[in-house]
């Protein structure tokens, strides 16, 4: 099964993690993908799919810009983060958005529905890209343009290296990994993104470098910033899911220790480094 992996992830106890800290992955993410918004002409939007959309709150942000009529579909693999998502239309009374739980590389999309496309961060975890993005393509109509935002290399981005380098301590890793593998970082080399648009038969592919602190767990000590940090990578996350209590409190403890650094005004503070990347159907 293609996405086999990413989809036991997202819709097991990854997916639940990010539900249980949407708040706090909001704050981190919001700002990063409004960037990318912001290069995304919506003046004409009358029906925007939201890739990858998680809990839900791009797409609500993204139906609030659109003119009367107008609506978003936000998609995702992750069961339990779309029931979230369905519920806050509920709680919010809020009847231009719809919310599905599907794979957007594997499942077949109505064509040409859609007048343009957006994602925060939720592109880069297709096992076969081309095809995801061929399969998104489709379901465009021609012309319409899509805008996402995706993380340069790691070790730009000190959230993400500085916890696995302690990881490394605990975790067997393979080896050789492929830096192109599903995964938040699968979209770092920018020609690496630049050869999949074209693949799939995007116009004018465009990347724009983009740095920005961002703020992660505020309100919280570093130990539990630690413990719900390792939770929501999937590396870390099916570790802690595969060992007893006291190993994975040993694993808190010594993550703590190393972030506890960029633990400043009751929140993590790290330097981030992404793409902005825009193309047309």
């Amino acid at each position: 099964m293609a996405n086999e992996q990413q989809a036991d992830f997202w819709s097991g106890p990854g997916g639940q993690s990010w539900v249980d800290n949407q708040t706090q992955m909001d704050t981190m993410l919001q700002p990063l993908g409004d960037s990318a918004l912001e290069l995304l002409n919506l003046k004409n939007a009358k029906h925007v799919m939201d890739i990858g959309c998680g809990t839900g709150t791009t797409t609500i942000n993204i139906a609030q810009k659109l003119s009367a009529g107008g609506s978003v579909t936000g998609a995702d693999l992750s069961e339990p983060m779309i029931e979230f998502a369905r519920q806050r239309l509920l709680d919010e009374g809020i009847s231009d958005v719809e919310f599905v739980a599907c794979d957007l590389q594997e499942d077949e999309l109505q064509p040409e529905i859609y007048d343009a496309a957006f994602s925060r961060f939720g592109v880069m975890f297709f096992d076969q890209s081309v095809k995801g993005f061929a399969n998104i393509r489709s379901a465009m109509k021609p012309n319409s343009p899509i805008a996402f935002v995706c993380w340069q290399s790691p070790s730009h981005n000190l959230w993400h290296s500085a916890a696995m380098a302690v990881a490394k301590e605990f975790i067997e890793m393979p080896a050789v990994q492929d830096p192109r593998a599903p995964g938040p970082f699968a979209f770092a080399d920018p020609d690496y993104v630049n050869s999949i648009l074209v693949d799939a038969e995007f116009k004018r592919v465009s990347l724009t470098p983009h740095e920005q602190e961002v703020e992660l767990f505020s309100g919280q000590t570093v130990r539990a910033a630690a413990e719900n940090f390792a939770r929501i990578n999937p590396v870390i996350g099916s570790y802690i899911s595969s060992v007893d209590v006291s190993a994975a409190a040993t694993f808190f403890d010594a993550l703590a220790d190393t972030l506890s650094s960029y633990h400043k005004d009751n929140a993590l503070r790290f330097p981030s480094a992404t793409w902005l990347v825009t193309a047309t159907a």
